[in-house]
């Protein structure tokens, strides 16, 4: 672990945590209570408090934010998890979008980078389940928003299970902008069902279907199986991706968009 708290109020401990957690991947309570220096039960207290925002997941022995095949990391972790390769892939995401249309971007961290630069596309209504991405858009004159409702998950920062769904059953729109927590050679997987079950919907109501996805997230797999490629019209991911995978993935007639951190693009090839 990288450093001793100096301070205890209770956000600086969850912080502190998180940033142990975040170098590490995984920890005991025990060397949690010696690193910051305080006792096993404000430990555990702390833990349990993270457990229940849906950061962390706590298990026999110790404590992770690693992502698992059932067990997705939270959105406000996900949010510090490859930045600069989710800013490259969202303004890349952003150029592709024209005037007068209308894209729903789902509750992925990646998908939420590209509006900072859609703000001068004009006449474009932007559709939407994830709440840090409907109070960007409040602050943004000229683009007019539909929230899609629900049960609010605050794990995922997002309205998700039934009432979504029907939400999205009812629409139609020019194009998704969206990611899941996996994909391999095969398709695209999450670990949650109802997860699974809004974005099938959204897959269905979408003309065209955009996958931005870092490549921390490639060649692994998780419980549910969300699609295969062939409802894929294009891929965006960025330099550190598995080449195998890429060509796998291009050989079932995807466009795969490569881009650096740097944003400037370096392949695209598939269908034409």
């Amino acid at each position: 672990m990288s450093r001793r708290l100096i301070t205890h109020t209770r956000q600086e401990r969850l912080d502190g945590i998180l940033e142990c957690l975040m170098a590490d991947e995984s920890a005991s309570a025990q060397s949690l209570a010696a690193h910051f220096d305080m006792s096993l039960m404000t430990v555990h207290r702390d833990l349990d408090e993270l457990q229940r925002r849906g950061i962390v997941r706590k298990f026999r022995g110790g404590v992770s934010i690693e992502r698992t095949s059932s067990y997705e990391i939270a959105a406000p972790l996900r949010r510090r998890i490859a930045t600069e390769q989710k800013l490259a892939i969202g303004a890349a995401a952003a150029t592709e979008v024209a005037p007068g249309q209308v894209i729903m971007l789902d509750d992925s961290t990646t998908a939420s980078h590209m509006i900072r630069h859609l703000i001068e596309i004009e006449e474009l209504r932007v559709v939407t389940n994830y709440l840090p991405s409907l109070r960007e858009l409040s602050e943004v004159t000229g683009i007019s928003v539909t929230a899609i409702g629900g049960d609010f998950d605050s794990g995922h920062e997002s309205f998700v299970g039934e009432g979504a769904a029907k939400a999205v059953r009812e629409l139609r729109v020019d194009a998704l902008y969206f990611s899941t927590s996996s994909a391999d050679r095969d398709g695209m997987y999450h670990q949650e069902e109802k997860v699974v079950r809004l974005k099938s919907e959204m897959i269905r109501c979408a003309g065209r279907r955009v996958l931005l996805m870092d490549s921390s997230k490639l060649a692994h797999t998780s419980l549910h199986r969300v699609c295969g490629w062939d409802v894929i019209d294009e891929l965006i991911t960025d330099d550190g991706a598995p080449l195998g995978i890429i060509e796998d993935i291009r050989a079932q007639g995807v466009v795969v968009r490569v881009v650096g951190s740097d944003r400037v693009e370096l392949q695209e090839e598939g269908k034409s």
